[in-house]
């Protein structure tokens, strides 16, 4: 997301990238499990999403009988975790998120035009400028990402100029993986090293 943010500035750092790889990434979140319940997520986040303490509370839970596996389940599959790693990563990877920033990531992520700044002014996935890009570009988006769905992850690599593209759907319907892959588990599931690497 914002390595294709970065290519849309068209500054100084887009014009150093030769390559740029995606994982569970996209500039459109239709289909998301935020993007359902953002009529919900925005009447409880007046003044802000306290991520921090409700992830920890989540992780503190992972691997015993009161495990919230349908919350693991927004951001990664629950069985290709490692449990310490999955406590890890939900104990310590959150932290509050002001109102304002919940409004902009709701509304824009989820909107026809994707991701954009809190004024509206940039788009993190500017059509015009990116059909411009030609530097090789790999996606890689798990069948099961509630978080990024793989549609948008698609349609972020589509816009791109280069003759040099691939999107990947890691998924056993895919013939890409023998499991299915959510959103962090992406990168640091129990079997990404010999699922998910190969194809980067």
């Amino acid at each position: 997301m914002l390595a294709v943010g970065l290519l849309s500035q068209q500054g100084k750092f887009a014009g150093a990238l030769r390559s740029v790889t995606l994982l569970a990434s996209g500039c459109f979140g239709r289909g998301s499990w935020h993007g359902i319940l953002a009529p919900l997520i925005r009447s409880i986040t007046g003044c802000g999403f306290p991520a921090g303490a409700v992830c920890s509370a989540v992780g503190s839970l992972i691997g015993t009988a009161a495990a919230l596996w349908f919350v693991e389940a927004l951001f990664y599959m629950p069985r290709n975790m490692p449990q310490e790693c999955a406590r890890e990563l939900m104990s310590g990877c959150f932290r509050f998120i002001p109102a304002g920033v919940v409004q902009q990531f709701l509304g824009s992520l989820n909107s026809q035009q994707g991701l954009t700044s809190c004024d509206g002014s940039f788009s993190y996935a500017d059509p015009k400028v990116l059909a411009n890009v030609h530097v090789p570009v790999l996606a890689l988006n798990g069948s099961w990402d509630l978080f990024c769905p793989a549609v948008g992850g698609r349609r972020t690599v589509e816009m791109f100029g280069s003759t040099a593209k691939r999107f990947v759907c890691l998924g056993p319907r895919q013939g890409t993986s023998k499991r299915h892959y959510g959103h962090f588990d992406i990168l640091s599931g129990t079997h990404a090293a010999d699922e998910v690497y190969p194809h980067i």
